[in-house]
């Protein structure tokens, strides 16, 4: 053919070729569009490509139970027929139950078995069931405390440590008369023999505020414990977890001084019988920053992504023999006494915003190492923490006189696992009421002065509070009789109320009386000067120094006065004794110094009272001493010059 198509001799013959050429490649193009199948789409075996029908249509294979809910539900199915059934994959699927069937899709209720597995899985109790896999803690028995599962007497009855002292609240009447210490002489025995036991302290000072905090369980990565005992369950089979959560709240508290206490229970995540009594007691707190920067050694723990604000994070160290975790329910007996770790202690307690060290909440994170007896068991483990998020601060502010003091005392009987703890509450309990300064007259007589008229005195003062302490004073007149503000000789009086009140409550009222009769005043029988260079000109004259703790100690008084008192510029002195031969008068000021010349007095025995001006125009501010000597005894006054 080739050879035909190729010729050109003849054209016949290669017409020929191509028409027998397009007969060929037309039949070809034909039957690459034939695909045979079933076409029948309501056939099991339809086949949507097919073009042409083979006959090979088929109906039955694709009928079976089309309910998803049915044990031989077929999801391949495409008509439904009557075989669905419901009982072969029907069961029991609680997680708890006894026959749980994993491969149960239809739960039937009827079918749980809650009893045959079921038991105490507590190890500590009498009836532990070793293959039960379904806890019923209602059926756990257990032994009376100090006895075994069989009666027999193991413990120790009536162990608990006994103090030999009463801690009944006492009171003083100042804060500055509070202890400032645990009192070391305090004994404790244990009842059973009268053997004596450690007895451990430590001091809580509630003056200015407190701080209390609610603690829980922290939450990071992996399992989560308030108290974390690693090695008690794994290691040990102590426990059935090593990761304890607070079963009683947990409760940080912050004394004054500087002391923090954390009590409260936990119980063991995986059984909740097996519980630890808390008392950690931290001490030397100081700031994050101020600790790091004692040492390069030492440094902070901080969850990922979490910054620590060293400016306001308080770090701590354990007291390592006041810090226990006490047994009681299924580890009734059994106590664990912890010590701060890291040994070299370039890790502390820490407490802040992110100081837990698992998450970035505020809290309160910390290792300690753990010593005891568990269950019978000698145990010690290196690797245990506190790990607590707080609540926010609960601070109590402690007024003035609420201040008190709290000594804690703790002891520990190894033989038999049982601690005692008290406290001694010391309060600063002021009963004293505020007194009048001794200066202060119940009656004081006034005069008439043409060019002033009748001048009221200054009013008194009250003396220092007995416990140093600020007070709270104020006086009001009450106008009895007459017209004081008549500015004439008109006979008046005037009753002068004063009252002052101490920050814990003690209230005192003193009634002055103020008198004028209508007589003039006396004209002044001397005028004690006071020039300013008197002072330097005085030499070494004093009235016999007085001593540094008390400069008042020498005052004797017999009723002469000084008004007013204080003064800006002058006050009368009366005289009481004025009738006395041979008075002096002198003025002091406090270091021993004469500040004016002293003026001697004739005896009149026509007179009672003598009155003298005293002049403080070229005075200082300050406190005064006013001496008066008698032939046979001295007065001191105490003259205040305030400008």
């Amino acid at each position: 053919m080739n050879r035909l198509l190729t010729s050109k001799k003849t054209g016949l013959l290669p017409c020929l070729a191509w028409a027998m050429l397009l007969t060929t490649l037309n039949i070809s193009v034909a039957s690459a569009y034939v695909q045979e199948g079933c076409t029948n789409p309501f056939a099991c075996n339809y086949d949507a490509s097919a073009t042409e029908d083979d006959d090979s249509c088929e109906y039955l294979s694709c009928i079976g139970c089309m309910n998803e809910f049915a044990c031989n539900f077929d999801p391949l199915a495409l008509y439904p027929d009557l075989s669905c059934e419901y009982f072969s994959c029907a069961g029991c699927t609680a997680p708890l139950a006894c026959n749980f069937d994993d491969n149960a899709t239809i739960p039937d209720e009827t079918a749980c078995d809650f009893e045959s597995c079921a038991g105490c899985m507590d190890f500590t109790a009498c009836n532990f069931d070793g293959e039960a896999t379904l806890s019923i803690p209602s059926s756990c028995e257990y032994p009376l405390p100090d006895y075994d599962c069989n009666g027999v007497l193991v413990g120790c009855t009536n162990c608990a440590p006994v103090f030999l002292a009463a801690f009944d609240p006492d009171t003083v009447q100042c804060v500055s008369d509070l202890p400032s210490a645990a009192d070391s002489g305090i004994v404790a025995i244990d009842p059973s023999n009268g053997d004596t036991l450690e007895v451990t302290s430590f001091f809580g000072e509630v003056i200015g505020s407190q701080n209390f905090n609610l603690a829980n369980t922290a939450e990071g990565d992996g399992p989560d414990g308030a108290i974390r005992l690693f090695g008690l369950a794994e290691q040990l089979g102590l426990a059935e977890s090593d990761y304890f959560i607070e079963s009683f709240p947990l409760i940080l508290t912050r004394f004054s001084n500087g002391i923090a206490l954390v009590t409260g229970q936990v119980a063991d995540s995986e059984n909740d019988n097996l519980t630890w009594n808390v008392h950690l007691v931290l001490e030397d707190m100081q700031t994050a920053e101020t600790w790091l920067n004692e040492s390069s050694e030492h440094d902070l723990l901080t969850a990922f992504g979490c910054d620590a604000d060293t400016a306001s994070w308080i770090t701590y160290r354990m007291d390592n023999s006041q810090s226990y975790l006490i047994g009681s329910g299924g580890y009734d007996g059994s106590w664990l006494q912890l010590s701060h770790m890291p040994f070299n202690e370039s890790k502390r307690f820490q407490l802040g915003q992110g100081g837990n060290g698992v998450n970035c909440e505020y809290g309160l994170g910390g290792w300690f190492a753990w010593e005891g007896e568990v269950l019978g068991q000698s145990v010690m483990g290196l690797a245990g923490d506190l790990v607590v998020d707080l609540g926010a601060d609960v601070l109590v502010d402690v007024p003035c006189g609420d201040e008190f003091v709290a000594q804690f005392y703790n002891s520990l009987n190894p033989n038999s696992g049982d601690f005692t703890s008290e406290t001694q509450y010391t309060y600063a309990v002021d009963t004293t009421a505020p007194v009048m300064e001794s200066s202060c007259e119940s009656t004081i007589s006034l005069c008439f002065e043409p060019s002033v008229g009748v001048a009221l005195p200054d009013p008194c003062s009250f003396a220092e509070d007995n416990c140093s302490l600020g007070l709270e004073s104020n006086y009001a007149d009450f106008i009895v009789s007459g017209n004081p503000d008549a500015g004439d000789d008109t006979p008046f009086e005037i009753e002068r109320t004063y009252t002052a009140s101490d920050c814990s409550g003690n209230e005192a009222t003193f009634v002055q009386t103020l008198i004028f009769a209508g007589d003039d005043c006396e004209e002044p029988l001397g005028l004690l000067e006071s020039p300013a260079e008197w002072i330097e000109d005085s030499g070494d004259e004093t009235f016999g120094q007085p001593s540094s703790k008390n400069p008042f100690e020498q005052f004797f008084t017999t009723g002469s006065t000084i008004s007013p008192n204080p003064t800006a510029s002058s006050s009368t002195l009366r005289v009481q004794q004025a009738q006395a031969a041979g008075v002096t008068v002198s003025v002091y000021n406090l270091a021993g110094q004469q500040a004016m010349p002293s003026i001697q007095l004739d005896g009149n025995e026509h007179e009672s009272t003598a009155l003298i001006l005293l002049d403080a125009s070229e005075l200082l501010s300050g406190c005064y001493l006013v001496r008066i000597e008698y032939a046979e005894d001295v007065e001191t006054l105490r003259w205040i010059i305030s400008k």
